[in-house]
This record gives C-alpha cells, sequence and structure tokens, in this order.
C-alpha cells in the first residue's frame, strides 16, 4: 500500500494508496475470518484481520468511536524489503474484505514515519528526486534516512505516463537502472537516446559477467547486484498508456537495502535510465533518461510584521518546516509583547505594504481554507484533530494566543503544506484582538533559506499598457538551489481592467505562457491579431508530440492531479483559471520554471477570453522583477498628503502603483513637521532606471520623458515637473557622517567601489 498522493491531488487522497500491502501474495479467498487465524495467515498490512477481536478491543464494538490498544505483531517488518516505512495506514468506512478486486471506500489515512526516539519529532529524511519529462513523464522518490547511508531506501514511483503521443496503450516489463552520469540532451536522440548516460553504476565492481558463479543478483542475494541494477533485485516496471491508468498500472513502492543517498558511493547527481527491450531497434534499447536531484526541505517564515492601524508592539516570528509533501509540517512559535490577542490564522494573500490598514479583510480576505471545510462544524479549539478545522487555522488547532505576553510553542501539523497547491507559501498570519476579534498584525509568509544554499529568482509580467485588456500584475517567486534543483513556484495575481474607476469583473479566463514575447500588439482593438506575437503555447518538452491535434485527448491527460502531463505553458489547465476585476489570488505552480535552459522569463502570459473562451485577451511580457529600496526625505508643505505626493510621483514618472510603493511603517516627521521621511520601494524590470529618475525629480523638480516606456502610446497629459522638493535630512542607511555629495539626502544605491575614489579624490582637490 503506497502512501496518499497528495501533490495535485484535490479530491480524497485516500483513494491512491492502492490495495492492502501484500508482498508475500497471500490468497485473500483463503483467510481465516478476522482474529480467528494466526498472522502468518494474512497479508502483511492486513492489521483488522490479525487484531481485530483479539485482546481487549472492546473499543470497536458498534456505537463506539474510540480505539486505544496496544498489540504485538511479529509480520509487520519495520525494515528490509518489506518494510512498512513510507507506506500508508488506512482505516475504512466499513468492514468489507479491502481486496486488489474488492475496495471498500477508504476513510481516514495517513503515512507511516519514523521518529526519534523521543516521539516528538518525525526523523530527518534525505530525499532525491527524479522528473522524467519526454517521452515519457514521471516523478520518482527516493528516501533515506539522512545520513545514515547503510539504512533502507524507499523508492516511490508516483506515476508514468506515455506523453509523446507514440502510445496510448500500457507497456510492461520496463527494465531500469541508475546509470554512471547524468544525461546530455541527447535524450530526444530517436538513434543514440540516453547513451550520454554511461554504464550501469557499478562502483563496488561486482563481476556480473562472471558466468562461472551459480549466484545470480536478487534481493536475497544483493551482494552479487551492481548498485545501480534496480529491475533485478526490485522487479520490471509498468508504464501507463493514459493518465486514468496511471495510479493503478504505475504507482509502485519498493524498499531497497543496497541503495545509498549519501556517502560517498551516493546516487545523487547521477541518472535513472528506463528501457524498452519491445521497442524499434534503431532507437536502440533505451527508452528515456534523467538525473537524480535532491529534494531540500522547505522552510517558511513569518517575521515582518505590519500593524492594522494601531501602533506595532508584537515582535517574534512563526516558522514552518516540512521535509517534503508525505510529511507533516513542524511549526514553531515564538511571539513577544502581545497585548490582549486571541487567534492567529494563516490567510489568503500576502500583505501589501503601501497600504495604511494592511491586515483588512479588503486585503489579505478570509481564512486560507481551499479544502472547504465548515466552521461551523469544527470542534472547540485545539480539541480535534487538524483536519477537522479549516487550513489556516492554526489557533483553533494549537490553541488560542489568550493571556498570554509572550508566546512560544511548537507543534505538529498535518494539514499545512509547504509543497503542491494548496501550500501556505506566499500567503500571511494575521493575529486577532480578543475584543471583538479585531484584525492588529500580519505578515507575509516568506521563503526561509540561506543564501549560501539557494537564491530566490522573483519575475513579473506586469499588465500596464493603459489601452490594454487588464490592467495589473503576476509576480511569481522561486527557489533555485546550487545544486540547480527547484522549488515550486508562487504566483500572485492582481488583475482589473484598465480605467481608475473599473470595477467591471470577468470570470474563468484560461491563462498560459506563450513562447515569444509581446509588444504594439498587446493593446490592439482588432482581438483576433491581438498578442500574435506571442506565438503559440510553450512545450519545451514536446507533450503530446505525435499527436499534437488531438484536442480531446491533451484535455483529458494534461490536469492539476499530473502537472507534468501539461504543457508548461499551460498553467490554468495546472491550477485553474483566473478572475479580472476580483480579488488578488496566490497559486503555486510545479511546472513554471524561472530559470535554467527552459526558462519563463523573456517570455508572454497570454490571458484568454473570459468563460473560457480561446481568443487572446490580454498579455504582457515576463521580465526579472528587481526591489530597490530607498529612504527619501521630502520637504512637508501645507496640507501634505502622502498618498497624494506618490500618486502625484507615479504620474510624471509613467509607472503603475505596483512599480512604486512606499512602506507604512516607516513614515516620520522631521524637522518639527517640516519634513517627512519615507521609504519608498522601486520595483519591476526597471527599478534602477526607477530609482534614478526619482533621484532626479526631486533634485531639480523636473523629469523630461517617463521613465516606463510603453510601446504605442503617449500620455498628453503628463506634467513634467513636480511641486516637491527634497528635504536635507540624511538617509539613516549613509555610513559617512557628511552630507550627500549631490545633496539627494538619500543613499539607497550602493555605489562601486571605483566611484567612491575617484569622488575622495576630487573633493582632496576642492579642500586644498
Amino acid at each position: 500500500m503506497a502512501p496518499p498522493k497528495t501533490v495535485g491531488q484535490m479530491e480524497n487522497s485516500c483513494l491512491t494508496t492502492k490495495f492492502i500491502y501484500n508482498p508475500l501474495k497471500t490468497d485473500v479467498n483463503l483467510l481465516p475470518p478476522n482474529g480467528y487465524g494466526t498472522q502468518d495467515q494474512y497479508p502483511i498490512g492486513d492489521l483488522s484481520g490479525k487484531h481485530l477481536g483479539r485482546n481487549n478491543f472492546s473499543s470497536l464494538v458498534p456505537g463506539s468511536q474510540e480505539l486505544s490498544d496496544e498489540y504485538w505483531d511479529v509480520f509487520l517488518p519495520m525494515q528490509g524489503q518489506n518494510s512498512i516505512i513510507h507506506r500508508s495506514l488506512v482505516i475504512y468506512k466499513n468492514t468489507q474484505y479491502p481486496s486488489s478486486e474488492m475496495i471498500s471506500e477508504p476513510w481516514i489515512c495517513g503515512g507511516i514515519v519514523l521518529y526519534e526516539q523521543n516521539f516528538k519529532y518525525h526523523k530527518q529524511i534525505f530525499t532525491a528526486e527524479v522528473i522524467f519529462r519526454y517521452p515519457i513523464v514521471a516523478r520518482i522518490l527516493f528516501r533515506q534516512p539522512k545520513e545514515e547511508q547503510w539504512a533502507d531506501t524507499t523508492v516511490l514511483f508516483e506515476y508514468m505516463i506515455h506523453a509523446d503521443g507514440s502510445q496510448i496503450n500500457n507497456t510492461g516489463e520496463h527494465r531500469w537502472a541508475i546509470h554512471d552520469l547524468p544525461p546530455g540532451k541527447d535524450f530526444y536522440n530517436w538513434t543514440a537516446r540516453c547513451v550520454s548516460a554511461g554504464g550501469i553504476y557499478n562502483p563496488y565492481k561486482v563481476d556480473f559477467d562472471n558466468k562461472s558463479s551459480i549466484t545470480n543478483c536478487s534481493m536475497d542475494v544483493i551482494g552479487a547486484c551492481r548498485l545501480g541494477d534496480m529491475s533485478t533485485r526490485l522487479g520490471v516496471l509498468e508504464i501507463a498508456g493514459k493518465k486514468a491508468n496511471s495510479d493503478k498500472v504505475s504507482r509502485k513502492m519498493f524498499t531497497d537495502q543496497l541503495l545509498p543517498l549519501t556517502g560517498p558511493h551516493s546516487i545523487l547527481g547521477k541518472s535513472l535510465v528506463l528501457y524498452d527491450d519491445f521497442g524499434p531497434k534503431a532507437r536502440g534499447e533505451r527508452l528515456g533518461c534523467s538525473k537524480i536531484g535532491a529534494v531540500y526541505r522547505r522552510k517558511a517564515v513569518a517575521k515582518d510584521w505590519f500593524p492594522n492601524g494601531d501602533k506595532l508592539t508584537v515582535k517574534g516570528k512563526i516558522e514552518f518546516f516540512q521535509q517534503t509533501e508525505y510529511d507533516i509540517t513542524n511549526v514553531e512559535v515564538s511571539l513577544e509583547d502581545l497585548n490582549e490577542n486571541s487567534g492567529y490564522h494563516v490567510h489568503i494573500t500576502p500583505v501589501e505594504e503601501n497600504l495604511e490598514f494592511p491586515c483588512e479583510a479588503t486585503s489579505l480576505y478570509d481564512h486560507w481554507n481551499p479544502l472547504n471545510v465548515d466552521p461551523g462544524s469544527s470542534p472547540r479549539a485545539y480539541l480535534g484533530t487538524p483536519d477537522q478545522y479549516e487550513m489556516g487555522d492554526l489557533s483553533g488547532k494549537f490553541g488560542t494566543l489568550d493571556n498570554h505576553t509572550l508566546y512560544k510553542h511548537d507543534y505538529n501539523d498535518t494539514m499545512l503544506p509547504l509543497f503542491g497547491p494548496r501550500s501556505i507559501l506566499g500567503r500571511s498570519i494575521l493575529i486577532h484582538k480578543r475584543v471583538k476579534n479585531r484584525r492588529w498584525a500580519c505578515s507575509t509568509i516568506e521563503r526561509g533559506y540561506s543564501p549560501s544554499e539557494a537564491r530566490e529568482i522573483r519575475a513579473i509580467a506586469s499588465f500596464h499598457h493603459p489601452h490594454g485588456y487588464a490592467y495589473g500584475y503576476m509576480r511569481m517567486k522561486q527557489l533555485i538551489y546550487n545544486d540547480g534543483s527547484k522549488s515550486d513556484t508562487v504566483v500572485e495575481i492582481k488583475l482589473r481592467h484598465p480605467g481608475k474607476h473599473d470595477r467591471n469583473i470577468t470570470r474563468d479566463h484560461n491563462w498560459a505562457i506563450y513562447v515569444n514575447p509581446v509588444g504594439v500588439d498587446a493593446a490592439v482593438k482588432t482581438q483576433n491579431t491581438r498578442c500574435v506575437a506571442g506565438g503559440y503555447v510553450w512545450n519545451p518538452y514536446y507533450t503530446q508530440l505525435a499527436d499534437p491535434l488531438n484536442g480531446e485527448l491533451y484535455r483529458q491527460e494534461c490536469g492539476p492531479d499530473n502537472p507534468l502531463r501539461c504543457y508548461v505553458g499551460d498553467v490554468s489547465a495546472r491550477v485553474g483559471t483566473i478572475d479580472i476585476g476580483l480579488k488578488r489570488s496566490v497559486v503555486v505552480d510545479s511546472n513554471f520554471p524561472l530559470e535554467g535552459d527552459w526558462t519563463a522569463v523573456g517570455r508572454s502570459i497570454v490571458i484568454l477570453s473570459p468563460n473560457q473562451q480561446p481568443e487572446r485577451y490580454a498579455c504582457a511580457n515576463i521580465e526579472p522583477d528587481y526591489d530597490i529600496i530607498k529612504y527619501a526625505n521630502i520637504e512637508k508643505p501645507p496640507r501634505f498628503v502622502l498618498a497624494q505626493f506618490i500618486e502625484d510621483i507615479r504620474r510624471i514618472m509613467g509607472i503603475p502603483e505596483w512599480m512604486l510603493t512606499v512602506d507604512s511603517r516607516q513614515t516620520k516627521i522631521l524637522h518639527n513637521n517640516a519634513c517627512i521621511q519615507v521609504l519608498l520601494h522601486f520595483k519591476g524590470p526597471i527599478a534602477n532606471k526607477l530609482e534614478q529618475d526619482f533621484s532626479r525629480l526631486i533634485s531639480i523638480g523636473r523629469l523630461d520623458a517617463p521613465s516606463l516606456y510603453v510601446p504605442g502610446y503617449i500620455d498628453s497629459k503628463r506634467k513634467a515637473k513636480a511641486s516637491y522638493k527634497q528635504c536635507g535630512m540624511r538617509d539613516p542607511n549613509e555610513r559617512s557622517p557628511r552630507k550627500s555629495w549631490f545633496g539627494t539626502g538619500s543613499c539607497g544605491r550602493v555605489y562601486p567601489t571605483e566611484f567612491g575614489i575617484v569622488l575622495t579624490i576630487l573633493m582632496t582637490i576642492f579642500y586644498f
């Protein structure tokens, strides 16, 4: 029985656990009644057969709602080839025997994981991953206790499906092996596919060609096996022809005692090769290959707190850790200076730093509740199990902040993912007051990572053309590790119809990444010529290449439960459609690359017509998204309004509101109300130019040309002059005690060292 499939699974994930675990092939038609046989007469996984009715099992009498007892089981191994580790425990809705021919419906399920001796934290597991994209799509996981290369390794095949259109029937008897080298680009080669992967990995120099030996490789004699020879000791594989068959045919799990993920003979960085002994001879025996990479533990943190109108006092952070989507999430809460607070929850969207009241329901909306749990049916606070509460209801699941000024707590949550479409990454934490449940403070849930191990790539599709058909942005973030491994991509979407007071709403727009950037065609009135420069939907891995016109087959195969079966560019098929003019939203996509040989940056996002119609409606290019932070000190005239100041500056610079924002927490009154200091964020692909133009505008009061070039558009009403002047107060980040040489009162930029040397020389000449 495999662990429950969670990523992309928007229905009952217990349905993916397959059949009762029966590796010894016990005949289920010859079983004794439950509790009347010996343990060896039942399948290894048949716990009710082995234990029902034995000892003191009175808790299962009709009407009882609790099972609590202890049992000895000598046929339930936790190591070796028949180990139950990383498999699943399933409780069924009725007593019908869950055999392969006759399955009762699973009710609840959970993964079986290793725990440390103190039973508080689950054991650290190292996970490796293989992703196939051509000519099959597949995801394979290898899991082993971290830094224990001698321990068992679990191998999980999530799915394997023919995806190039050449095969729609299931195929079997596929050998598989780990090879010496990572593959090159020859996985597309028809006549010499995957030759670059080298030979089968054999670090122990096993003499597998010695015909005089009577000892053959098998699970019983693993010392006679080459380390990379997987199919000989674990068995051959089947590949599904269609998605509908993948869980039944190709979803499998093995335990291998000779497969190190760490140490000197680690398989990390090598390749997994699939064979096809019945394919065309001209192609050779190798069907496909892919590199074995790492899956890194996810960390998220909320610590940059924003007040919601009141004075901010809260300090501290909330951290989340999850090893893979199959593991529980560890939560560590450490908050100080609380003040008559109560609940705290995960909300749908991130904090907008420029709002005076950033925690309100008009911006962060409701609790994160992707499973649509009815909060009215939830048990009283922390008296139920996590699945009985909204996913984001942290205080409901684990206790409120009532009567605390200092709160430190840690707990495990089985329903708080950092992986997949339900991930809390990029959303927000909100703390409430006890009185009237008022919103008090909030923080965005950001990725936590060490800069020495990874870096975050940011991109934006900015829909800012005044004559376009959508106005707003899509912001993307992805973590890239030093070995090239990638995280999911988090996409924040905020779109409305153009026009300052436009309140129109259109729904169910499909959207996709197209191969080329767009230009003036983004805003033409004739819809059948709009966004044509984008070309076609991006499909770098030739999914369904042999039958590209069979749209019905593609729609059946591509979906959130199998994202690799979709074109890389077909985003809405994986994460759903979007609305324009409604709310902000956050989606998480596992197949949206922002760096590498195939990157979405430099291409375009095309939004199709409402109600899932196929016509191109609006588009924008995907570009790097920078964030330059700068203090500015402005003279404060009578009746000065900060919001009006920012809006005037944006108009002169010709930029939308999301390219220049102000941090609402950092505004200060200086010089006896004569000056105001603000912290500005210049964002987007030309953030550096925006910062320079702003400095020029405030210094000389004029900007002759707009900062942002919009193809085919000239604002005839734009003003070039600003009535605002800089104040003499220094930027608090400036290290030098002297006043800025340029008199800008700001040093948000870091100047090159060479420039500093030249400047010093000039000053020396001036003074002497």
